[in-house]
């Protein structure tokens, strides 16, 4: 009912030519002036760090996993096992994360 009675409201008020809409053009996120090297240089560094945690706990996980299934440590390959889940789900989510990054931030216009 008050959906109806919004709309009705909008009609009439386009009707007399009291609204204008008009959309907001496609703005591009910049860094500020002289900032720009700045930035790169630590997304650089946080982007090949979390790059390196990754490969260092995939590693990790899979010599617990062997370790654990060669010499009959079955808690350390549970754990392995489960680490190496971990890291691939924490790859996951950085390939995401850094997708949807990119995608609100662009590559400047």
């Amino acid at each position: 009912m008050i959906i109806e009675t919004i709309s009705e409201v909008a009609t009439q008020l386009a009707a007399a030519g009291n609204i204008k809409a008009e959309g907001v053009g496609n703005v591009c996120a910049q860094a500020p002036t002289g900032v720009k090297p700045y930035v790169n240089d630590i997304l650089g560094w946080v982007k090949y760090g979390v790059i390196a945690i990754i490969i260092g706990a995939g590693f990790a996980s899979s010599g617990a996993l062997i370790v654990g299934k060669f010499g009959q440590m079955g808690r350390a390959a549970q754990i392995g096992a489960s680490g190496l889940f971990w890291t691939v789900i924490g790859a996951i989510a950085f390939v995401c994360i850094y997708a949807i990054l990119n995608g609100i931030v662009g590559n400047g216009c």
